[in-house]
């Protein structure tokens, strides 16, 4: 995918702070040609300090003032929003107004909101204001989504925020975790939401929208996306745009720009940061590896791993995944499907990643048709049309992924394979819904989508997905856009996973999109 992540001239620090985690941040234009960017100042990730700070930039993002606080002991996700008569206002636990272009702020509760994070307010006419906001219900964490089913509700406040009133509800799926919602009104008059999904599955975002006002919502329908907190809006050549926090398997800080037709159905992910690795030939898709995955101790990992749409509904769904492959001579983690649990593809045999693998020779040299259904709990596996095993499976969120290429482990992913057909099938009987996707070598590479309409702003492989990627964006007057979001590089020396992060911009444009 086209990145910005190396693009020095691209980038601006705009608070960074030894002994702050520094987060969370959202900006926004103030009628008076001035950004402001609010964020959280805190001890660590999941915070015992917080605190509300805001920084200003009077040349579009160049240079950043010393921030100030707007609550020195509380803080969390704030949104920004400047309302068309130039009133801006500030939404985290509290509701911050300022009729002088941010230059003041009067602080007030969030009387009657009892759910966690809302998102920008949206002006609906007169007194009338809309946000959102997400909680979970119940303490128990059910095992196909790690946590409790959470819920997200839309707001109403009938005299501009003095009091807010739950309204209706946009999501509450079984085996979704939908949160940290991102609405905008639509030029025909509809809210369109954006939902980050929570259950570690690789799920994309999800999209719901509401013709009513948010008096009612559409069922949730995925995307092409794969990301947390959303920030989605409009630009001024009615394009949607989207920055969010990319965790697909090649995490970062990224962007998506396009037509509300384009938001709809899954696309396949992949990781892949060495040009020469996989390469498209005339006898398949070659994945040679030789160093492994990325991370601190080797930033020049080639691993190659691609994310397919993963199960959503573990009791009732069935699945079939088949491949067309051949492998080489390498390690044990050199070539891998994942389908219920890994199962790793050798020169001479298949095996399970269970407790006791059946044994499943391979003749070597060959390419192999392999298929593995996936049913109740179970995965049935035939090579070359021959049934060959039957294992039982965890069901857990993570037996929901369906991954291919390389696969993790200590002893490394060095060796070599060719893939040439790739299919998948799921029926989701509870969703009401068919998913098929097919792919051949001689169509290009598995995650040609994502490569070709995600623009990464900057890279997080290195550090913890929890120490990047919360976003705001604006369009600046002169047709850029400026992007804020907290982030930290693995790879420094002083880097504490959920202990370092820091406050920083990007610019890019429309033209960013397409310079692969």
């Amino acid at each position: 995918m086209p990145s910005l992540h190396h693009a020095t001239d691209r980038h601006v620090t705009i608070d960074r702070r030894p002994g702050h985690y520094l987060s969370f941040p959202d900006v926004a234009l103030t009628r008076d040609g001035r950004l402001l960017c609010a964020y959280q100042q805190s001890d660590v990730h999941v915070a015992t300090r917080r605190a509300l700070l805001l920084a200003e930039s009077p040349d579009l993002g160049a240079t950043w003032s010393a921030p100030r606080y707007l609550n020195s002991t509380a803080a969390h996700c704030p949104r920004i929003t400047v309302l068309e008569d130039g009133e801006a206002l500030i939404i985290d636990g509290s509701l911050y107004r300022s009729l002088d272009h941010g230059a003041t702020f009067a602080a007030a509760p969030l009387i009657g909101f009892t759910h966690d994070m809302p998102d920008r307010i949206i002006h609906l006419g007169g007194d009338r204001f809309y946000t959102t906001g997400h909680t979970h219900r119940g303490t128990i964490p059910q095992p196909f989504i790690r946590q409790a089913p959470a819920e997200q509700m839309g707001y109403l406040s009938e005299n501009r925020g003095g009091a807010w009133t739950p309204f209706s509800i946009l999501a509450c799926e079984r085996n979704l975790v939908l949160c940290e919602a991102s609405v905008i009104r639509m030029p025909d008059g509809r809210l369109l939401a954006l939902l980050r999904e929570n259950s570690g599955a690789f799920e994309p975002m999800y999209r719901v929208e509401s013709s009513d006002l948010g008096r009612t919502w559409s069922a949730p329908l995925p995307t092409p996306l794969i990301g947390h907190r959303p920030c989605l809006g409009l630009t001024s050549a009615g394009k949607l745009l989207v920055t969010y926090r990319n965790v697909g398997p090649d995490g970062g800080t990224a962007a998506w720009l396009g037509d509300p037709d384009e938001l709809k159905n899954f696309a396949v992910h992949g990781l892949a940061r060495d040009p020469g690795n996989p390469q498209l030939t005339a006898k398949g898709l070659v994945i040679a590896t030789r160093r492994g995955f990325p991370g601190p101790q080797r930033p020049d990992g080639d691993a190659v791993i691609y994310s397919l749409r993963p199960i959503t509904d573990l009791d009732r769904a069935t699945a079939e995944l088949t491949v067309r492959v051949k492998v080489g001579a390498g390690g044990e983690n050199a070539c891998a499907v994942r389908l219920g649990c890994w199962w790793r593809i050798r020169p001479d045999r298949l095996v399970a990643d269970v407790a006791q693998p059946p044994d499943i020779p391979l003749a070597p040299r060959r390419f192999h048709d392999l298929r593995f259904t996936y049913s109740a709990g179970t995965v049935t596996v035939h090579v070359d049309n021959e049934r060959r095993a039957k294992v039982r499976v965890e069901q857990t969120a993570m037996a929901r992924r369906i991954l291919l290429g390389n696969a993790p482990g200590k002893d490394g992913q060095e060796g070599r394979s060719t893939w040439t057909h790739i299919t998948l099938k799921i029926r989701e009987p509870r969703q009401g819904r068919t998913y098929a996707w097919s792919w051949a070598h001689t169509q290009g590479l598995p995650d040609a989508w994502a490569r070709a309409n995600v623009l990464e702003l900057a890279n997080g492989c290195f550090a913890n997905p929890g120490d990047f990627g919360y976003s705001g964006w604006v369009e600046l007057p002169d047709g850029r856009f400026f992007c804020a979001y907290h982030h930290a590089e693995g790879t420094d020396p002083g880097y504490a996973e959920g202990r370092s992060a820091h406050i920083r911009g990007t610019w890019f444009t429309a033209d960013d999109f397409s310079s692969a």
